[in-house]
């Protein structure tokens, strides 16, 4: 009995061990499997995965900034600065590592109260619906006080960084716009158009003038950088750098001083204004007005502000330089006479009798002098402005003769300024009324034409042109606001005869010189002598010979023209005035460029301007 309970005893025991050693192994083999698990994940992640897994890692860790190239600078011809990149604070946000939206909208709009509320939200509004993980740049600019109040609570606010960047600054605000041109903000058309990788990282681009035409030089290019950041997305160092190349600065023709003067001349006037050194097309002086100053625009304009231009009866924004075609008036006498001439339609000698008056087919057109101006040769003519005598004078010549002798000095088609947008003008011929109107020319319209009417449109741009030309006594040169050397050879217009130049040369001297010249009495204390020629561009047909301009709407007033160059030998500067409304082109914008071209050649050519011989 006692050997059988011993040798169950002996049995259970040799089971225990069994189970025992079964549980070891079990319990062995499956923290092995569980080892090897791990072991396959562990080179899972680490080496198959380890480009992957390294990169998202170093993502949280170091992030990839872009660096917006240094726009370039623009000065004037004596390298007075005329647009600026100033120092400013910016705040940039990423959406994936902001905590709450509103709270940094809220703390940003109390911070800079001076914003529009409704363009806040709109920016935050866009930033929404955005990319989650690229940066955004706040379109408002924080000066220094508002950039330390930001630094105190920018903890509060991960995603959100301070930095500092430059904002483009045009430090003589209204002066020289309209050829300067403004940056503002990007749009969505012109994003579709730019190259990404040039312009990442960069907000504004070129708007109008000289800034849009040389973007491309002004602009530069991007660098990169790599920063390291905590995971409330604060840098903490920078690790490698790939520089911006900041753009090029350039250098106008423009003297902002004579830009000054020019601009204080049109004191509650309309028009344009252009002078050129007739030598190699330098534009001097490019004047608009009215103006606006161009700093409204680089932060983005307020709407209320915009409305307001935009609405302004007096077209602010209108480039009346090379966009304001006006009818040129007896501006285009001189270059008639000259085309008569050449091609021996008249004599300059020739005289014809003016009554006050020119009748043809029933019709009276009338002379601007009521009494008329008798017996009137072409020095005469011009010098008085006589209106008979280029009535009688279209008939010989014909539509497209005038047309062909105009063409060359720039009328009708671009000068080919460094501008975008520039107009043509419209020069008429027969061709050109059959393409544009489908009707035939009438002869009508040719005695009209010789005075600058009907048609005929030109630009101030262009009546600068042409006179520069006619000063360089036939040598085409180009306007230009850049400054550069000129390379290609300048054409030259074929003259027949040179003496013909010089008649009608010398009787846009007699305009300024001459007791019966238009334009006489604002050139009395002249040290120099100076050609010049008035002109009065109608609004609208009169069926009278003179109207009483207190009667009628002051919108409905002549357009007052003049050109002129000086000195007539040596020509240093042309000029072209056009004053909208302005009435008589002897009594406003004769003045306006006499005044200006005595203001160069006094401080810039240093010409003396005192009393001295007087042309007759």
């Amino acid at each position: 009995m006692t050997e059988h309970l011993e040798f169950h005893s002996d049995q259970e025991r040799l089971q225990q061990k069994r189970l025992l050693r079964f549980r070891l192994y079990f319990a062995l083999g499956f923290v092995l499997v569980l080892f090897l698990f791990l072991i396959g994940r562990m080179a899972y992640l680490q080496w198959y995965n380890f480009d992957r897994y390294h990169g998202l890692a170093e993502g949280n860790r170091i992030s990839i900034e872009i660096l917006p190239p240094t726009r370039g600078k623009i000065y004037d011809r004596n390298h007075v600065l005329l647009a600026d990149n100033q120092p400013v604070y910016a705040i940039k946000m990423i959406r994936e590592k902001m905590t709450d939206i509103d709270a940094v909208q809220q703390a940003l709009q109390k911070l800079m109260p001076e914003v529009d509320p409704e363009s806040m939200d709109k920016f935050f509004k866009r930033f929404k619906q955005g990319n989650r993980v690229k940066p955004y740049t706040l379109p408002f600019t924080l000066d220094e006080q508002q950039a330390a109040e930001y630094a105190v609570i920018g903890y509060q606010f991960p995603g959100v960084t301070l930095s500092a960047r430059l904002k483009r600054v045009y430090p003589f605000h209204e002066h020289a716009v309209h050829a300067l041109g403004y940056v503002g903000r990007i749009n969505q058309k012109e994003l579709q158009k730019l190259d990404p990788a040039l312009y990442r990282g960069t907000d504004i681009i070129g708007k109008s003038g000289i800034e849009k035409y040389y973007e491309p030089i002004l602009h530069g290019q991007p660098g990169v950088q790599q920063v390291e950041t905590n995971a409330r997305g604060r840098v903490l160092r920078k690790l490698e750098t790939l520089p911006a190349i900041p753009g090029q600065d350039i250098h106008l023709t423009l003297d902002i001083k004579l830009q000054q003067y020019a601009e204080s001349l049109f004191t509650q006037k309309r028009g344009g204004l252009v002078a050129l050194d007739p030598q190699n097309g330098e534009v001097l002086a490019y004047v608009s007005m009215p103006t606006f100053d161009p700093n409204l625009f680089v932060d983005g304009i307020a709407h209320d502000t915009y409305r307001d231009l935009l609405n302004n009866p007096n077209r602010p924004f209108i480039n009346r330089v090379i966009n304001g075609q006006y009818p040129p008036g007896s501006t285009i006498k001189p270059f008639v006479a000259l085309g008569a001439i050449e091609n021996n339609v008249i004599s300059p000698s020739k005289k014809i009798y003016d009554p006050g008056y020119f009748e043809y087919k029933n019709h009276r057109y009338r002379d601007w002098k009521r009494t008329g101006h008798g017996f009137v040769d072409m020095d005469a003519a011009i010098t008085q402005s006589c209106d008979t005598y280029f009535y009688m004078l279209s008939l010989d010549m014909g539509i497209d003769n005038i047309h062909d002798a105009l063409y060359p000095f720039g009328f009708g088609h671009r000068t080919g300024i460094d501008l975008y947008g520039e107009s043509r003008g419209i020069l008429p011929s027969q061709e050109w009324k059959r393409e544009t109107k489908g009707k035939p020319w009438y002869r009508g319209e040719t005695i009209i034409s010789s005075i600058g009417q009907g048609y005929n449109l030109a630009t101030p741009l262009q009546l600068a042109q042409a006179t520069a030309v006619l000063a360089n006594r036939g040598k085409v040169v180009q306007p230009h606001l850049l400054r550069m050397p000129l390379s290609e050879p300048s054409e030259q217009i074929e003259i027949k005869n040179i003496d013909n130049w010089e008649r009608v040369i010398t009787a846009m001297s007699h305009v300024m010189h001459s007791k019966k010249g238009t334009a006489h009495k604002h050139a009395l204390d002249l040290g120099f002598k100076m050609a010049g020629k008035t002109g009065t561009a109608q609004v609208f047909s009169l069926k009278e010979a003179n109207y009483n301009a207190d009667e009628i709407d002051k919108s409905l007033h002549d357009h007052s023209l003049f050109i002129g160059f000086a000195p007539i030998d040596k020509p240093k500067i042309a000029v072209a005035v056009i004053v909208e409304n302005g009435g008589s082109g002897s009594k406003t914008a004769a003045p306006m460029a006499v005044q200006l071209i005595k203001h160069y050649l006094e401080e810039q050519a240093k010409i003396p301007t005192g009393s001295g011989d007087q042309a007759s």
